[in-house]
């Protein structure tokens, strides 16, 4: 190894024109996902630095291979960094051979390849916590994205196919200690922990600690997180006398505190400790600030949940009740249809009233009356303004009202829900709910109920245009008797009847002597 000496424009050419030849065709492969040629492009760099060091006697620069050693174990394995290491010890062979090996080279030689085993084992577990971690965040990022076809459920049933992905959308704690899992990895930190405001102070939600590891103290740097919604780690502010609002098993020497925010809503703050000093910096602190929007995905998730399934009971109840609305003619089917209908969406008590002229009629109630009647006046009642005005009437607190609001006496009514049935702009009747509690109904709810009225309204129209047609076609349209259809048939039923029983039936034939002049002279009409 005498050319850097002897004839040191040569060789120093010929090895940077080697170098750049094995890092051309190096980072070609990384771009097409290969990193073939790693040793040979590592070892030409080293070979010029060995060369320099040669050339220019400073025996003590051989103390850089450390360092160098290594960085390059953060890029490349133990493949790549062991051999590397011994091909460096190689560049004393000429003198070993010459002058025997030395306690000192022997020294330099173990140390560094001591140094490359240890750093390849070191940053390849660190390799495959960021590989875990990345798989794990793959998950999370799969799990967050609504089912997609295909998944199984298309073999079950409507109501089955609903649970399934509502079960599936719930696993909302599951999901967090996954995350969590995920961030102590990618962070390195000794624990993660997710904190949510309580009442004045804030509590422990999920953490990837055993239950009872991770006891609140409150205060401390989370509340300061909580009040100023922003984010904090332990270089920020004084370590003497640091009280970070929980205690652990372990030391804490680092802490990142990161405010969760959907929007300017605070949601909680996310937390991660370690033993060692300052393990936590800006690149850590914007991966975790990275880690919350998955995090708010989870609870959000969470929150519209109970919401989903209000909706979809409240529809499945529409859809049921509705069937049984249009599936019957008859009036006092479908006012016990509607309220029994109506007590599912809210527990109340229902009243259904018929309009009869300035009358109503009270053709079916789940409430307690005290009234034997039926037929009652609406006039001065609180219900009569939705028959007035024909518009749905809610109000959320009858505390306040002197008036009547039924046209009976009833239980206490404390907030109240009329909607006037109208087909066509005509009042066919009213439907009623009334409850002992202040605003028993949200705005669903009463878009629910103003469904099923509608439809009901469609029910009784059909009902009675039923009944109109049923009538024009059994009797007679001047006298309203029944006509000749009905005759034959009444008759030919009793004779089937004398074939059964051994009863006698007359039949008698009436007629008004002289009753034509009597119809010549008045009309008909009389």
């Amino acid at each position: 190894m005498d050319l850097p000496v002897t004839r040191p424009v040569p060789w120093f050419l010929f090895s940077a024109a080697t170098a750049l030849v094995y890092s051309t065709l190096h980072f070609a492969g990384n771009r097409k996902g290969t990193k073939e040629l790693a040793l040979g492009f590592l070892f030409s760099l080293t070979l010029i630095y060995a060369g320099a060091i040669h050339a220019l006697n400073f025996t003590w620069l051989k103390i850089a291979y450390f360092p160098l050693i290594v960085v390059m174990a953060v890029f490349y394995n133990w493949k790549t960094i062991i051999p590397l290491s011994l091909l460096i010890t190689s560049f004393g062979l000429k003198t070993f051979l010459a002058r025997g090996i030395g306690n000192e080279e022997i020294a330099f030689s173990s140390s560094l390849l001591l140094t490359a085993v240890i750093s390849s084992l070191i940053f390849s577990r660190f390799r495959e916590e960021k590989e875990k971690a990345l798989a794990t965040l793959k998950t999370i990022k799969d799990t967050a994205r609504d089912i997609a076809p295909g998944t199984g459920t298309e073999a079950l049933s409507s109501d089955e196919a609903v649970s399934h992905y509502l079960a599936s959308m719930l696993k909302t704690d599951e999901e967090i200690k996954e995350l969590l899992l995920t961030i102590k990895q990618a962070l390195l930190a000794d624990s993660v922990n997710f904190f949510t405001p309580y009442h004045s102070s804030f509590t422990l939600r999920n953490s990837t600690e055993k239950k009872g590891d991770i006891i609140v103290t409150g205060n401390g740097m989370i509340a300061l997180c909580l009040k100023d919604k922003k984010t904090f780690y332990s270089g920020e502010i004084p370590e003497k006398g640091l009280e970070i609002g929980y205690i652990k098993k372990g030391n804490i020497s680092s802490l990142l505190a990161v405010a969760v925010m959907d929007g300017s809503a605070l949601i909680g703050v996310l937390t991660a400790d370690s033993s060692r000093y300052a393990a936590f910096t800006e690149p850590e602190k914007n991966m975790a600030h990275m880690f919350t929007t998955y995090l708010i995905r989870i609870l959000e998730r969470e929150r519209i949940y109970p919401r989903i399934t209000r909706d979809y009971n409240g529809l499945k109840i529409l859809n049921e009740e509705s069937s049984n609305l249009v599936s019957s003619l008859d009036i006092n089917v479908i006012a016990e249809k509607l309220c029994e209908g109506a007590k599912k969406i809210a527990s109340s008590q229902a009243f259904f009233f018929i309009s009869e002229g300035p009358m109503f009629e009270l053709i079916h109630h789940s409430g307690n009356i005290q009234e034997n009647e039926n037929q009652f006046d609406l006039k001065g009642t609180f219900i009569n303004m939705a028959v007035e005005n024909m518009q749905q009437l809610y109000m959320a607190d009858m505390t306040n009202y002197r008036i009547s609001v039924m046209p009976f006496k009833s239980d206490e009514i404390c907030s109240i829900f009329v909607m006037p049935l109208l087909y066509e702009n005509k009042l066919l009747g009213l439907f009623v709910m009334s409850s002992g509690k202040k605003d028993f109904l949200d705005t669903f709810q009463i878009e629910l109920l103003k469904v099923m009225c509608n439809q009901a309204s469609t029910s009784i129209a059909n009902a009675k245009l039923h009944a109109e047609i049923q009538k024009l076609a059994t009797t007679d349209g001047l006298t309203g008797l029944y006509n000749h259809r009905i005759f034959q048939e009444k008759l030919s039923e009793k004779l089937r009847e004398l074939n059964r029983y051994s009863e006698s039936i007359s039949l008698l034939l009436i007629d008004i002597d002289f009753f034509k002049k009597v119809n010549d002279t008045h009309g008909h009409p009389v």
